[in-house]
């Protein structure tokens, strides 16, 4: 029989774990949280071990705090950040010291057995994350309708595929980074739009790595819909108001993009929700669109994405929503 504790692995910044923290508070739910880049810098302290079949182990930390494998009954895994080592030690000593607290790390999540995930690392991290033609294929295997999309760096591929899709299409990068380009500097790889005309100029380029390209979908509205556990918390984003955000909303323009609360159709519901089961996920934030016909689109899905700005521009009760579903796993 599993405990009663929500464990939350994490990073020290993440200000989301903070406002999940306070719901669990709320309600008398213990918990225990790991800033996991941080575990070596507070002499953090890992035990596993087993015997005539029997597993058992704890991860204690420098406050004290121990967490019994025994103890936990749900795990909230919310965008930890690598291990670190100061720069004190040898490259080669960093990188041993890493790895090894990496794969404890890793083999005390595998062992903690039947517990609630949101969501296990297994699927959403290694599985789903930067696998954006897996997750098309299992939505639409749930019902949900995706866009024709090509992964190439043939250029005569991708031309052929932009004037068969009307002579524009959307390309996306494969894999989603943040570029550091200088200190206090990042940014991004957006959604764009382009014409046969351009790649055609830009044929060389192409060849140089894969691009993701998807027929161009009209839009009439824009769709972040958060699934946590059985709830659908959908937000539209009003993103052709803004000549900046016609193509990615992440262009944000918060003065003229309005976003607000919709209840969204129940067979996009079931849709979405058949797609989190096949995804082995209890949470995810998705993208879609709805064209001016009234058709959805899905998009992606982020097994670990943001919410925080939809929670404070609609007041979704998504941090409230994560807190009940990690200590209510009885009734899930």
């Amino acid at each position: 029989m599993k405990g009663g504790l929500v464990l939350i692995l994490t990073d020290k910044n993440e200000s989301s774990a903070t406002k999940v923290i306070e719901h669990l508070r709320e309600i008398d739910q213990p918990f225990s949280r790991i800033d996991v880049s941080s575990v070596f810098e507070s002499q953090s302290k890992i035990k596993l071990n087993i015997k005539t079949g029997i597993l058992d182990g704890y991860v204690q930390c420098r406050d004290g705090n121990k967490i019994d494998i025994e103890s936990v009954k749900s795990v909230w895994v919310r965008r930890p950040k690598p291990i670190s080592v100061p720069a004190s030690w040898t490259a080669i000593e960093k990188q041993f010291i890493e790895d090894e607290f990496t794969s404890a790390l890793w083999s005390f999540c595998t062992c903690l057995g039947d517990v609630y995930w949101m969501n296990h690392p297994l699927y959403s991290r290694h599985l789903l994350e930067h696998n954006k033609l897996y997750q098309l294929k299992l939505a639409t295997a749930s019902g949900l309708r995706v866009p024709a999309t090509l992964v190439t760096n043939d250029p005569e591929q991708l031309i052929d595929f932009c004037e068969k899709s009307g002579g524009s299409i959307a390309i996306k990068a494969v894999r989603s980074r943040i570029f550091q380009e200088s200190p206090g500097i990042a940014s991004g790889i957006y959604t764009n739009r382009v014409f046969t005309d351009y790649l055609k100029q830009h044929a060389a380029d192409i060849a140089l790595a894969p691009i993701m390209a998807q027929e161009y979908v009209p839009k009439k509205l824009e769709f972040r819909v958060t699934v946590v556990g059985h709830q659908v918390l959908a937000c539209a984003i009003y993103s052709q108001d803004s000549e900046r955000t016609k193509d990615d909303w992440r262009r944000y323009d918060f003065a003229k993009v309005k976003h607000e609360n919709r209840v969204l159709p129940e067979d996009i519901n079931i849709a979405l929700l058949r797609l989190m089961d096949k995804c082995c996920l209890t949470y995810g934030a998705m993208d879609m669109i709805l064209t001016p016909e009234g058709e959805y689109f899905f998009l992606e899905v982020n097994p670990s994405g943001q919410y925080e700005w939809i929670e404070n521009l609609t007041k979704l009760p998504i941090s409230r929503s994560i807190a009940e579903a990690l200590a209510n796993t009885d009734t899930i």
